[in-house]
């Protein structure tokens, strides 16, 4: 697994909770996440290493395993990291099992003009937005005033933009007019991005208005997996914007059953994590982000009830499964409980999680009995503790947008 961040914990605690397999990271630096593990070794490059550095250590990895006699499998979970496996797929599959929607897919949730008409198809309105195209910015004034203000504003594709670094980087942007737009696009050109941005309206509705929907598309075009999450806390730091700190596993066939529907037409293969926000206004469901991953907050599925790992092994063994959604309710959380009292006034929300508490307490990804020890006890209520204050100084106050 390249990475280091939650969402590569959490798919190595369901490979080993299904198959009782041991697995190595690939990424630069230790984390918290991944450090003094019993269920993975991680694969340190140092801080200075490049592209070829990583491919050597995985094609180190895949000649050990398979010199045991195993068949090495390979997950990413960046945007970044799923384009430099489509930049050399072929180099990938011959060592690995690779565990990656292909490049043509990817590249059909790139197409924002078609996802648009798909997803109004399916019964998902789309945000009004423009796309900004950093080769040529001369033009942004006039598409900017052809949206409503405030704006979104965030990368139309996230590979090139997640490598940038420079003051004031954000996931997203929320712009208060156009004059508050010109130093932000200034600051993204001037860091050497030359891709696109979208610029889009923002949907009101706090973060209990949001849903998470992740599907696996097995290479017939079928739904082997369906799990779906209702927001009830996002996480407001800016390189985390809009993950799910606390959520409601449920069943929800609407939300779900739209976000098919959309991906069958484009024959999509492999993970997608769509984000979905129903204005608060209307009730009507837009569809914000397909991400070609399982994503960051992939545990909500085992909540649910199904193993994202068995479901993608089986497919790229060619073992046939029938259509299946996860119908287990439960409760994801890495942050404390406490903080819905501040930011979830709605009374019957709350007594519906507390009643779903009581029956079924919550699930931390990190809190996995075959993976204890004191270090990663402190890392995870450390953790916790820094999301808190990260709260009271970023999002101190819930806001009828979440932001």
């Amino acid at each position: 697994m390249v990475g280091s961040d939650l969402g590569v914990y959490s798919m190595a605690r369901s490979f080993h909770e299904r198959f009782g397999v041991h697995s190595h990271t690939v990424s630069k630096l230790p984390r918290g996440f991944i450090n003094d593990s019993s269920i993975l070794t991680p694969v340190l490059l140092g801080a200075a290493a490049t592209p070829e550095d990583q491919r050597n250590a995985l094609d180190r990895l895949s000649r050990d395993a398979r010199g045991r006699g195993d068949t090495p499998v390979l997950l990413v979970n960046s945007d970044s990291q799923v384009d430099r496996v489509d930049a050399d797929r072929h180099w990938y599959e011959e060592r690995f099992l690779v565990l990656v929607p292909p490049g043509e897919s990817v590249r059909a949730v790139e197409d924002k003009a078609r996802l648009a008409d798909l997803a109004g198809a399916s019964g998902l309105a789309t945000p009004r937005e423009r796309v900004l195209d950093f080769t040529d910015l001369a033009g942004w004034r006039s598409l900017a005033g052809q949206i409503e203000a405030p704006y979104i504003l965030k990368p139309a594709t996230t590979g090139d933009y997640e490598t940038l670094s420079f003051p004031g980087k954000l996931k997203v942007y929320v712009v208060d007019d156009a004059a508050a737009l010109e130093p932000i696009l200034e600051r993204i050109a001037e860091a050497g991005y030359e891709g696109q941005m979208l610029l889009q309206e923002l949907i009101p509705g706090d973060d209990t208005c949001g849903y998470v929907t992740t599907v696996y598309m097995d290479h017939t075009g079928r739904a082997t997996l369906q799990a779906t999450a209702r927001m009830l806390l996002a996480i407001h730091t800016p390189n985390l914007l809009g993950n799910m700190a606390i959520g409601i596993v449920r069943w929800y066939p609407e939300i779900a059953e739209r976000v098919v529907s959309l991906l069958e037409p484009i024959g999509y293969r492999g993970f997608a994590t769509v984000d979905v926000k129903v204005d608060a206004r209307t009730g009507q469901p837009y569809l914000l982000d397909i991400n070609p991953r399982a994503g960051r907050s992939n545990y909500f599925i085992n909540i649910g009830g199904i193993n994202p790992a068995e479901v993608a092994v089986d497919d790229a063994r060619g073992v046939a499964r029938a259509p299946a959604h996860t119908t287990a309710e439960g409760i994801f959380r890495i942050v404390p409980m406490a903080l819905l009292r501040h930011y979830v006034p709605d009374p019957e929300l709350r007594a519906d999680v507390a009643r779903l508490r009581r029956a079924h307490g919550t699930v931390h990804p990190l809190d996995y009995a075959a993976d204890a020890n004191l270090r990663r006890t402190f890392y995870r209520h450390a953790a916790s503790i820094n999301h808190v204050r990260a709260f009271r100084r970023i999002y101190p106050r819930r806001t009828e947008t979440s932001f």
